[in-house]
């Protein structure tokens, strides 16, 4: 229980995984500081207020009124299918923006790293696509683990890079509410 509540945890905020910080280097910002509070914000927002109003109303809602109910029918089948397409194509792009800039960060933006990079996406898309649910959930879960494991690592490296740069915009902060 404890495992898929951490796998699922991570599924839904990717605290500490370190892909949120892909997303932040993106966007544009007199202040490295302000995106990091921001993402910090984000993680509060999606954890604690979407994810207990989701619990809440599953668990307040009278079992007399969704007893034997039949939902949306042949609508709603069609509906949470368009609706699941659409989240697994919009992540699948994020995922590949991440994962190209990651690889020019790293190899940089020749043609030979690009490519390659872009053969992998198409082949792990396309054994995606054939294999079984349950392999796919395990693949994601190892990819989500690795990444959170390294991304660990790394941090206390640079958590002191960091500090004082959290510690330089609170003082910048406090002397321009003094003048």
């Amino acid at each position: 229980v404890l495992m898929n509540g951490v796998k699922r945890g991570l599924f839904s905020n990717e605290a500490g995984s370190g892909s949120a910080p892909c997303a932040a280097a993106a966007a544009e910002s007199d202040q490295p500081v302000k995106l990091g509070l921001t993402q910090a914000l984000g993680v509060f927002i999606d954890t604690i207020v979407i994810c207990s109003c989701t619990a809440m109303i599953m668990l307040l809602t009278p079992e007399s009124l969704t007893e034997g109910a039949v939902g949306l029918g042949q609508f709603g089948v069609i509906f949470i299918a368009a609706t699941l397409w659409l989240f697994s194509f919009s992540t699948f792009l994020g995922i590949l923006y991440y994962a190209r800039s990651n690889i020019s960060y790293l190899f940089g933006d020749g043609m030979l790293p690009q490519n390659l990079y872009k053969v992998l996406a198409l082949v792990m898309m396309f054994i995606g696509g054939l294999a079984a649910y349950t392999v796919v959930w395990d693949l994601g879960d190892v990819g989500v683990g690795l990444m959170t494991v390294f991304n660990i690592i790394m941090l206390y490296p640079m958590s002191g890079i960091a500090m004082k740069a959290l510690k330089s915009y609170e003082t910048e902060k406090k002397n321009r509410k003094k003048g």
